[in-house]
């Protein structure tokens, strides 16, 4: 079976699964909840592996903490690929992206799955033209703040739009790859944060994930309700926040509420338990 056929296998797999989830095809998909429903159970463990799949009993998937969280969405939808494609237990070391010579068919299967799961072509559309942009003349940050809204990393992004749905060429892909998560903060910032997230007005994801110590940029004028972030200053374009402590915030005043939840840095334990709140942690 050729890589095109395994792509739509993979499409396809994860269209019937937002469809048994009753997700939309559009917005973004929390894998997490995805494997909660699904019976399957997600821990994190400090190991260096990308993550892990057990097929025994109703399925468990244990993914590395030391990696940044977009990349552990992406591994743990990758794993997730495996259970609904009946894969025997494997163990991943992921690619840093999904080149097309890469990886068995199972792997090729399992990495098409989590990235329609997480990045549908249909979403990804319609989040460049609700903003008037266009993957082919989009700038780094601009694919940032798509790939922030999905869920996923910025090369993670990048490849799907270029090796999986052919929508940049292969010059634009490189010229994208110059840049990295860092450079755009550095660009935006002038003070070093352990990460960073970008959401603006057109956000449309329900929840967004981040670690304590990151940097958070909304949307100017919005009310963060909770203690998990706290406002730092007013920028041009946006409010910058800092994840401060473990726990959730409530972000209204954009186009549609949304949280912004916060986990402890390098967090061991249930994924269901990441973001529930510590009543003795201290700034």
């Amino acid at each position: 079976m050729d890589r095109k056929d395994l792509l739509r296998q993979g499409m396809q797999a994860a269209t019937d699964l937002r469809d048994r989830l009753d997700l939309d095809q559009f917005g973004p998909a929390d894998p997490y909840a995805a494997a909660e429903r699904l019976g399957v159970t997600v821990r994190f463990l400090d190991t260096s592996m990308e993550g892990f799949y057990f097929k025994q009993g109703p399925g468990r998937i244990l993914l590395s903490s030391l990696r940044p969280v977009p990349r552990r969405a992406f591994t743990c939808a990758h794993e997730l690929g495996h259970h609904c494609f009946g894969h025997g237990s494997t163990i991943d070391q992921l690619q840093e992206d999904e080149r097309p010579d890469s990886g068995k068919p199972e792997e090729v299967l399992a990495n098409a799955f989590a990235a329609f799961f997480l990045m549908p072509s249909v979403g990804l559309r319609g989040a460049f033209a609700r903003r008037g942009w266009s993957p082919a003349t989009a700038s780094p940050l601009q694919i940032f703040i798509v790939a922030c809204q999905f869920g996923v990393g910025y090369v993670t992004l990048i490849n799907h739009l270029s090796y999986t749905l052919q929508g940049i060429s292969a010059a634009r892909r490189t010229e994208l790859g110059r840049w990295t998560p860092q450079r755009i903060r550095r660009e935006i910032l002038d003070h070093d944060y352990d990460s960073f997230m970008v959401v603006d007005d057109q956000n449309e994801a329900a929840t967004v994930d981040v670690e304590k110590g990151a940097a958070v940029l909304l949307p100017l004028g919005v009310d963060a309700e909770g203690t998990a972030i706290e406002h730092v200053r007013s920028l041009d374009e946006f409010d910058l926040y800092r994840a401060v402590r473990r726990g959730i915030a409530t972000v209204t005043g954009s186009s549609e509420p949304f949280e912004v939840r916060v986990m402890p840095k390098d967090y061991v334990g249930p994924a269901a338990n990441r973001f529930l709140e510590d009543p003795d942690e201290q700034d």
